[in-house]
């Protein structure tokens, strides 16, 4: 079991223990500091645990993930696994195998200075935060805390695993939500992924996309705000995502709410008689799943629940957080590779609405269909001009929220 170290006096005893070992068995020291909030990482999920914030079998999580997408290119899934086990253990054609790659952390205990509590919080970020706020604030470890990442791997494997720590600090966090920028770490002397990186010309992955804003930021919490705002304003704020009606939420701009009302056979009494031209699709579960549809007035569908039919969830292709260093910061959006298979995911509601007869769509098939709906939808488009029109594929949600992060309007 992996201690986490309590003194000065055994830090000492510790490095100089390490500093005894063979070249190839040597322990990578890296220092890392949490650059936004980090939301749980605890055994109890949305807690932080207060004596050991920070875990080293979540790292290995992270690590594992990022390796994926940077090491190979792999013949076979089967190629990908068996390597993927070699490396990080796991249970293969021959039974168990141990991992090639230890960790440890050294961090001290959580004091009240160290947390925030999430209603601190508004705009885009209280929005990103999303549901896990309705029962009330929670507590954030706050940006800045610092901890000590160690990690120990034969020469064989050193460099996949150096380039697995890369992704990591530039693209991965700690802790929960953080494909939206929640947990986001530094790490001194390591050099950030470019969109000049080899990976992204592999043929395999040609579908990883990455985006950086045009704006310079002095400090990542500004970069993971003006994120946050980015996405809120594309699917939800007024005067974007839907009309600004002073008073009283304005009628949105997207599909679902309208797709929901014909399904249902509800309307609110005539107050809002389905009209998007889009049709019966719901396009902004490409971000993720699953969504919980809540119309507000008198008439109105019931709160509707929108998942995939085959599991509860469906993770979010698209990843936002803070890139940087020091006082220079960007923010960043990432399309994850294989993110277009997230256009075509079957969905279902719960309570099923009883004109439903098939299963839903998130974004049409045909190229045609496609363009027609994203004409349909404003934010996709401004003036006669598609967002990220794709000439083979047609235009689709995430494409053109790229669009809108990186041009910032």
């Amino acid at each position: 079991m992996m201690r986490r170290q309590k003194t000065t006096d055994e830090f000492d005893d510790l490095k100089k223990a390490l500093d005894d070992l063979p070249d190839d068995q040597s322990w990578q020291t890296y220092q890392c500091t949490l650059v936004t909030p980090m939301y749980g990482g605890g055994v109890k999920a949305g807690e932080v645990d207060k004596e050991m914030p920070i875990r080293a079998s979540s790292i290995r999580g992270q690590l594992r993930f990022w390796w994926r997408i940077a090491c190979g290119p792999f013949n076979s899934p089967k190629e990908m696994f068996d390597r993927e086990t070699a490396i990080w253990g796991g249970i293969g054609d021959e039974g168990a195998k141990a991992s090639q790659v230890e960790i440890k952390v050294q961090t001290k205990s959580v004091v009240d200075n160290d947390l925030v509590k999430s209603d601190s919080y508004t705009g885009g970020i209280k929005y990103i935060f999303g549901s896990a706020s309705i029962n009330g604030p929670v507590d954030w470890l706050k940006d800045g805390f610092k901890f000590t990442l160690q990690v120990r791997c034969g020469e064989t494997v050193k460099k996949e695993v150096k380039e697995a720590v890369s992704w990591w600090a530039s693209f991965g966090g700690i802790g929960g939500r953080t494909r939206r920028g929640f947990g986001a770490i530094s790490i001194e002397n390591v050099e950030l992924i470019t969109a000049e990186h080899s990976v992204f010309k592999r043929v395999d992955t040609k579908a990883l996309r990455f985006v950086l804003s045009n704006e310079i930021h002095r400090s990542a919490q500004e970069s993971w705000k003006y994120s946050s705002e980015r996405i809120f304003e594309f699917r939800q704020k007024a005067g974007s995502g839907r009309n600004n009606s002073s008073g009283k939420a304005g009628r949105s701009f997207w599909p679902e709410p309208d797709a929901l009302r014909r399904l249902t056979g509800k309307d609110a009494n005539g107050g809002h008689v389905p009209r998007h031209k889009a049709g019966n699709i719901f396009a902004r579960a490409a971000f993720g799943l699953p969504i919980t549809l809540k119309l507000v007035g008198n008439g109105e569908p019931v709160k509707t629940d929108l998942k995939p039919i085959n599991s509860k969830r469906m993770a979010s292709p698209l990843i936002l957080r803070p890139y940087g260093h020091d006082t220079e910061w960007k923010a960043v959006a990432l399309l994850l590779p294989k993110w277009q298979e997230a256009l075509t995911e079957e969905l279902e509601l719960t309570p099923k609405p009883e004109k439903q007869k098939a299963s839903l769509q998130i974004w049409p098939v045909d190229r045609v269909a496609r363009q027609k709906a994203a004409t349909a939808i404003r934010p996709m488009a401004y003036g006669d001009k598609l967002r990220a029109d794709d000439p083979e594929n047609g235009p689709d949600p995430l494409s053109a929220f790229l669009d809108y992060f990186e041009k910032g309007h």
